[in-house]
């Protein structure tokens, strides 16, 4: 049976073009998982739903790959997880869900509200009229809270436009800072300046909002920050932001310093900067996440959300302390060798895309292998790196192994088992090309 065209790959463009030509909202899949991803994969969809969505909508699964920075997705979205998104012709989003649909009543649902939703005052409405020239402090900041709903990186010019419509005194309101500040203003743009203007205002104002809220205030700001970065070409404001989120860890050291180590190196690679790229990370992911003991790690984390200043006297904890410890330890310890393993398998892949001709680099990466599967023995991904690394530097045999090793533990994965099957055959056949 033919692949639906709402589960079918598709390019944007091509998706955007086809919206405009048959005059229909768009919905569609947006993810930076592997080509073999499928968003509905054990979702059963009725003919009936089917015809709805392709009669209201012209659908498909649009994948951006984690390097392309400049695609117009890249630089609206952080695609952390595949978006369910439905949007006008033009791309304006009307409806965001965040979580894998699983059942047809729940796409049937959001179909319903993405419609109602349609009629009504829309991103892409207040877009137009602001491209007439309007510029009305209740439409600048509806637009505004549009690209919070979203979760959109901010236009700064539109922040801007409606900064300058605003009084001191307005300036020095609790509620109105508060709203500039989830806009997500960038730590170098006069807007930031602007919201603090009252130092002692803004103090409070993070005292008093609940944690949640500030989290998600100093997530937009950072990502904000990070995407002008990329888009001014600024090393610097990489670097700037890497400085002051570390400023944000001053009782906690460690992560400030991986932190003020990680937007400087992200930068590089997006940015394609190899041979910069290549030392950064690899002084990142050996630093913090193959010599550093992660109990040691989860310890600080530890001290740190009990308010302990342990910095002073050491690692020690009492022995009333450290049996607390051992105890939050037990329950947390899967998450920290998770997001050990994680970064490991990751930092890897990255010194084969960045030193596949330097042997020493790909050495680096074959020892953050071995400790990633000394960590979690059944993860097929890294036996898959490992076997790549190895088959770089001529160690055919070895590869052949940890690739055979992969192709067992992706069994369950029918997409991913038969591609690990095809990668096997060619290394055996010394005909992979590494790609």
């Amino acid at each position: 049976m033919a692949q639906s065209e709402f589960s079918s790959h598709i390019t944007y463009d091509s998706l955007i073009t086809k919206a405009r030509q048959r005059d229909k909202p768009m919905f569609f899949v947006v993810h930076q998982r592997s080509e073999q991803f499928s968003p509905y994969a054990g979702l059963t969809i009725s003919k009936k739903t089917k015809d709805l969505l392709t009669e209201a909508f012209v659908s498909g699964v649009v994948r951006v790959a984690p390097e392309e920075v400049n695609h117009p997705i890249s630089k609206t979205y952080h695609l952390r997880t595949p978006i369910y998104l439905f949007t006008d012709k033009d791309g304006y989003p009307i409806l965001r869900y965040n979580k894998q649909i699983k059942q047809e009543d729940t796409l049937l649902k959001l179909i319903d509200s993405a419609k109602t939703i349609a009629a009504g005052e829309t991103m892409g409405k207040l877009i137009k009229q602001y491209r007439k020239g309007f510029r009305s402090q209740s439409l600048l900041q509806k637009l505004l809270e549009q690209y919070q709903i979203f979760d959109q990186y901010t236009d700064e010019q539109v922040l801007s436009d409606y900064v300058s419509r605003l009084t001191v005194q307005e300036l020095n309101n609790f509620e109105t800072v508060a709203f500039l500040l989830r806009s997500g203003p960038a730590y170098d743009s006069q807007t930031y300046q602007l919201a603090y203007t009252n130092r002692n205002m803004v103090d409070s104002l993070y005292a008093t909002l609940p944690l949640p809220i500030r989290n998600e205030i100093n997530g937009r700001i950072q990502r904000q920050t990070f995407r002008e970065a990329l888009d001014k070409k600024s090393f610097a404001l990489a670097q700037n932001l890497g400085n002051r989120m570390a400023n944000t860890w001053q009782s906690h050291r460690l992560r400030g310093n991986i932190a003020r180590s990680y937007y400087p190196m992200k930068y590089l690679q997006l940015c394609g900067d190899t041979i910069s790229y290549r030392s950064y990370a690899r002084n990142h992911y050996n630093n913090y996440f193959y010599r550093l003991d992660q109990d040691s790690l989860a310890k600080v984390d530890y001290a740190n959300s009990q308010n302990m200043n342990i910095s002073r006297r050491g690692f020690a904890l009492d022995s009333v302390e450290n049996l607390r410890f051992q105890n939050w330890l037990e329950k947390h310890r899967p998450r920290y060798v998770k997001t050990q393993v994680d970064n490991l398998n990751y930092g890897a892949n990255q010194l084969l895309a960045f030193g596949k001709e330097d042997p020493e680099v790909l050495f680096d990466g074959i020892r953050w292998m071995h400790k990633s599967i000394a960590l979690l023995p059944d993860r097929g991904q890294s036996h898959h790196i490992l076997a790549k690394l190895l088959y770089q530097i001529g160690f055919y045999a070895e590869a052949e192994a940890a690739q055979q090793r992969a192709v067992e533990l992706y069994k369950p994965q029918k997409h991913y088992y038969k591609r690990m099957q095809e990668i096997l055959k060619q290394m055996q056949g010394r005909s992979w090309s590494g790609s």
